[in-house]
């Protein structure tokens, strides 16, 4: 293999390096060839092409071979090996089980005929389910877990607090007030003891009722002498005098002998003991770490119970003995402490336990283990939602103070920022305002003749090659195919290591016809716009070749026109862009009298070949059976305005492309010939780039694709940086180009980037006004925070921006990126066996794209541009904003499944964009339930007590900031108005459309946004039919051009079409 024919690897990225960056950057050893089988470790990037090769292999598919004539493939003969049975997956497995109760039989029932249509079925159940889990286990974590872990305490008096109603015995009150006593030595049947005479109600009769002889024995002994009873064990019946003492601790000792007998009022035999202990305990007595460091007292802790150590000089100390360490702790400093840790011995714990037993007055106020773990969960939950929210705020506020204003084209001050913001949202007011757009030198502008052809190729290469700037430095470092072009010409490097670079527009292009280095001159458009010189940099910076691809399905005049007139008129200049808008079948709007792509060819002049004689070519689509096959139609020419629009000073002339999917003959008498959906379209593109970038094999279709570039613009198509993606309803304010363009250039890191889409029907039904908020706080607050990381995980379809290539220095190497084969091909992915495909690929292809680049390019950065802007109509109707929202939801729960396995973003652990990630895929399936949760507290903290402040405050901080944000950032205070009906609307957003989404999860149709003449009739799951890929010829751009021009050496030849072009040229002619 030559040298410069090497295949690169750096990072995980393609790098290529270019041979010749006039006629196109060479891929060398291109992976969609037979080596990217190889690739069997599933770490690798192309491992994913191994698995889809094998596959093709196992069902039998026909490989493209090149130049292999038509006959002599057809003699090939491809036998299919046999159906292997795959075995169930654990997630088939899991569907099956959730779904038991629901045969097969049952389901053809209500209509689901097909298998695939039942298995998707149970797919939704099975997320259902774990959308229940999720919600249950968050129900359980805000309701359940403190009740589960902290349960629910006795009731419990302060010491000096409790009532004359209680009795106080051991640091437990009892309710005596409707007890009665037996008859007694002085007391009568029936006396109430807490009353008079014996008015007990309110003091503490630990010494009734004194705990002896268990941890005590051994401890306290009697004396020879004693009275006390006592046998020879020294078992005592009593250690203290049985005299009731204040709960205050202000009762002094009383050793005076009762009046009736010895030991009466201690309750020492079996008949009073059992009714004490018959009694039911009505309450704890606890003590506050104040009560315990009051200083007229002797109180200490000791395992949670409070010790009152004054207690030890009512021992009898005539009748008993006891350790001197009772008196070493009354009378030491450990007043008020805890002295847990301190008694630490065996002897000092048993001692510890005895004075338990004897001197205990309540316990210590303080939370059970289960309690403290559930506020400590409570608390680390509150930090971090409070931390999440808060974070997402202040980086937000940063990005607007200090990012946003240096994007773009120029930095800029505040003052200029805001009376930007301010045009911006005066144009937003009405979709028919037109922006600021500047007038047009008379020589750009459409009907002004140039010099012949070839003439303006020559004028051309000396505006690029000779009108040099006088330094390098004017670039800043930047690099883009202009300026490499024109830095290798001048480097004497380069031409001694043989990288001959040429001008994109030198007349010695044609070369012979063995060595083809670009198409022929002669065929681009004498109207084509000169090119300026490599120094041309009116915004500062150096400019790239841009794509502005418009997609258009059902619009009708007026939509597209409004499109088409924003993006041709933008400040950017015409020589660097192109529009190419795509016509998705041969489809008539509602209320239309022309079909789309009629309307779009009305707004095509100067057509390179007329309209008449434009034939369809086949092109493999991304869709299944006989769909795969489809022809469309290639017209080229340039922008024709409107001046009832545009007035002729404002016209730019600019080039466009229109690509109209025609369908194939078959499908002609079919509601909607052709269509095959936006990412047919989209990938129609990518893949014709890859191929341009890789220098690969392409159909006829791809090659005429890129002969239009090169007719209507003079270069070729590998010359083009960028694309812009713009939805054909979308209006684009006039500089938003350039800011978009300046940014991808300044820093080749950013792959793909957005603007702020506004809506441009605010007022017309409640429907649009509860969007304005949310449009706003998703730019200005999700994507403002997702940019700072250079993770923006979505960049919508309708403005958005992708680098086809990156510079990697200004070496000639570039790295693929829009067309990358790894994108391309996960992108074009027919197989949508399961219901997580067919949502990521038929509902939400534009996210699933943001998702696919930060898959495969983790480092590389997607960020938001709020100086671009454009404008949009939204749904005015409940129906459709609920279709909409149903496919925008449920894309957004299979994409966040995506992105929260992508490992290499930004951060580690919690200060991750994984992490934030995957707390926003769980608040997406939880918010049903965080909506009634967030009913609930608010009616509770109404209706009942205690009021759960911590709970208010996070939902007042969860509401308020977004405010507080709208003050700091937005430049309306109108915002706010709209911020109070969004949070009205909170029902519909966070209750009413995911739920109604949830269950629409196997509904694959885009529903009632998008209408057609005839109505909107959902096709078939399934295409029937099969499609053989060897009946499209495949081969490189040069073998087509020397194909081309032996027809010009030989008028009666003509190119070698494949087989579908052929029967369809003889077939249709015209699709208008």
């Amino acid at each position: 293999m030559p040298a410069d024919e090497d295949y690169y690897g750096l990072d995980n990225e393609s790098l290529l390096r270019s041979k010749n960056l006039g006629s196109g950057i060479h891929r060398q050893d291109s992976l969609v060839r037979r080596e990217r089988n190889n690739f069997t470790n599933p770490k690798d990037p192309h491992h994913y092409y191994a698995q889809k090769a094998q596959e093709q292999q196992k069902k039998g598919h026909v490989q493209v071979q090149e130049s292999i004539p038509l006959q002599d493939l057809s003699k090939k003969r491809v036998k299919a090996p046999p159906v292997k049975v795959k075995s169930l997956s654990l997630w088939q497995l899991y569907c099956y089980i959730i779904t038991f109760w629901a045969p097969a039989p049952l389901l053809a029932l209500f209509g689901m005929k097909k298998e695939e249509r039942r298995f998707a079925w149970r797919e939704k159940m099975a997320l259902l389910s774990i959308i229940c889990y999720a919600g249950a286990f968050v129900a359980y974590l805000t309701f359940g877990f403190s009740r589960t872990v902290c349960k629910v305490s006795p009731l419990r008096l302060r010491n000096n607090e409790v009532s004359t109603g209680y009795l106080i015995i051991n640091g437990k009150a009892y309710n005596l007030d409707s007890s009665s006593h037996p008859a007694a030595a002085g007391i009568t049947a029936g006396t109430n003891v807490l009353y008079p005479p014996i008015n007990a109600g309110g003091y503490d009769a630990s010494f009734l009722f004194q705990n002896v002889n268990g941890n005590c024995l051994g401890l306290i002994e009697p004396l020879d002498n004693c009275t006390v009873p006592h046998d020879s064990d020294g078992k005592m019946a009593w250690y203290f005098p049985c005299k009731l003492f204040a709960q205050d601790g202000s009762t002094k000792p009383n050793f005076t002998e009762s009046e009736y007998y010895d030991g009466w009022a201690c309750h020492t035999s079996e008949v009073a003991r059992e009714a004490y202990y018959s009694l039911d305990v009505a309450a704890d007595v606890f003590f506050s770490w104040d009560d315990i460091r009051n200083s007229t007292r002797n109180l200490v802790v000791y395992n949670g119970h409070v010790l009152d150590l004054d207690l030890l000089d009512w021992l009898e100390t005539t009748q008993l003995s006891y350790p001197s360490i009772f008196d070493d702790l009354k009378n030491s400093e450990l007043q008020g402490y805890d002295i847990s840790l301190i008694m630490s011995s065996p002897h000092e714990r048993k001692v510890a336990r005895c004075l338990t037993e004897i001197v205990r007055v309540g316990e210590i106020d303080s939370d059970t283990i289960g309690c403290i773990a559930s506020d400590v969960v409570l608390y680390i939950s509150l930090i971090f939602i409070l931390s999440v929210i808060v974070v997402k705020f202040l980086v937000a506020c940063y990005f607007r103070w200090v990012v946003s204003k240096k994007q773009g084209a120029f930095a800029v001050d505040n003052k200029t920022m805001v009376e930007h913001a301010n045009e911006i949202e005066d144009w937003a007011e009405d979709i028919n305002i037109q922006g600021p757009i500047k007038k047009v030198d008379p020589l750009q502008r459409p009907h002004q003749r140039h010099e012949s052809t070839l003439d303006l190729i020559k004028r051309n290469s000396m505006m690029l090659l000779n009108d040099t700037p006088e330094s390098d430095d004017k670039f800043r470092g930047m690099t883009t195919m202009t300026t490499q072009s024109f830095l290798k010409s001048r480097d004497p490097l380069g031409a001694m290591n043989g990288q001959h670079v040429q001008s994109p527009f030198t007349d010695n292009l044609i070369g012979t016809h063995d060595n083809i280095e670009s198409l022929d001159p002669t065929i681009i458009h004498p109207d084509v716009v000169a090119q300026p010189p490599v120094d041309f940099m009116p915004t500062g910076f150096p400019l790239a070749h841009t794509i502005c691809f418009v997609t258009c399905y059902s619009e009708d005049e007026e939509g597209l026109r409004t499109t088409l007139d924003s993006l041709a008129t933008t400040d950017y200049p015409n020589s660097h862009k192109l529009l190419m808008v795509v016509c998705d079948g041969l489809i008539k709007g509602s209320g239309n009298d022309l079909t789309t792509p009629e309307i779009a060819l009305g707004m095509l002049e100067d057509f390179v070949i007329p309209p008449d004689e434009v034939e369809p070519y086949s092109y493999v689509a991304v869709a299944t059976g006989a769909k795969r096959h489809n022809m469309a139609k290639i017209y080229a020419g340039f922008y024709k305005y409107d001046e009832s629009t545009v007035i002729a000073e404002k016209q730019q002339r600019v080039p466009m492309i229109v690509i109209v999917k025609c369908g194939t003959p078959d499908e002609q008498g079919s509601a909607k010939p052709g269509n095959r959906g936006k990412r047919d379209s989209q990938v129609l593109l990518m893949s014709f780039l890859q191929r341009v970038t890789f220098d690969e094999r392409m159909t006829v279709f791809e090659y005429q694709l890129l002969r239009s570039f090169w007719q209507v613009t003079g270069l070729m198509a590998d010359f083009y940086e960028l694309v812009l993606m713009v939805d054909a309803d979308t209006k684009v304010f006039p500089d938003s180009l350039t800011h978009m363009a300046a940014e991808m250039v300044k820093d080749p890191e950013i792959m793909g980037l957005c603007g702020e889409t506004k809506i441009a029907n605010k007022r017309d039904t409640w429907v649009s006004w509860i969007q304005v908020f949310e449009y706003y706080i998703s730019h200005h607050q999700a994507k403002a925070f997702e940019s700072v990381f250079g993770s923006v995980t979505c960049l919508p379809g309708c403005f958005s921006m992708y680098r086809i290539k990156s510079p990697k220095g200004r070496d000639g190497y570039w790295v693929p990126i829009l067309a990358n084969p790894d994108i391309v091909e996960r992108y074009s992915d027919n197989d949508t066996g399961t219901l997580h495909k067919k949502n990521l690929l038929l509902l939400g292809e534009d996210r699933y794209l943001s998702s696919l680049m930060l898959r495969t390019f983790p480092k590389r950065k997607q960020v938001f541009v709020p100086k671009a802007a454009c404008k949009t109509i939204v749904p005015n109707k409940f129906k459709v904003l609920l279709s909409q929202r149903r496919r925008w939801i449920n894309s957004t729960v299979h994409n966040l499944m995506e992105l929260v396995l992508i490992k290499d973003l930004c951060g580690s652990f919690c200060f991750s964009m994984q992490f934030v990630i995957g707390i926003e895929l769980i608040g997406t399936m939880v918010l049903p339930l965080a909506i009634c949760f967030t009913i609930y507290v608010i009616v509770f903290a109404i209706v009942s007590r205690p009021t759960p402040i911590i709970t208010l405050v996070l939902l007042a901080v969860i509401l308020g900031l977004p405010g507080l944000l709208i003050v700091l950032t937005a430049t309306r205070w109108s915002y706010l108005g709209w911020m109070f009906i969004y949070i009205i609307a909170l029902p519909i957003w966070n209750f009413v459309l995911p739920t109604y989404a949830y269950w629409k999860f196997d509904d694959f149709s885009w529903g009632d946004t998008r209408t057609i003449a005839g109505g909107n009739k959902r096709l078939n799951e399934e295409d029937e039919g099969e499609f053989d890929h060897s009946k499209i010829k495949m081969r490189t751009w040069k073998e087509f051009e020397k194909e081309e021009r032996s027809k010009e050496r030989n008028p009666g030849s003509s190119l070698n079409l494949d087989s579908y072009t052929q029967s369809a040229a003889g077939q249709r002619r015209s699709i208008l």
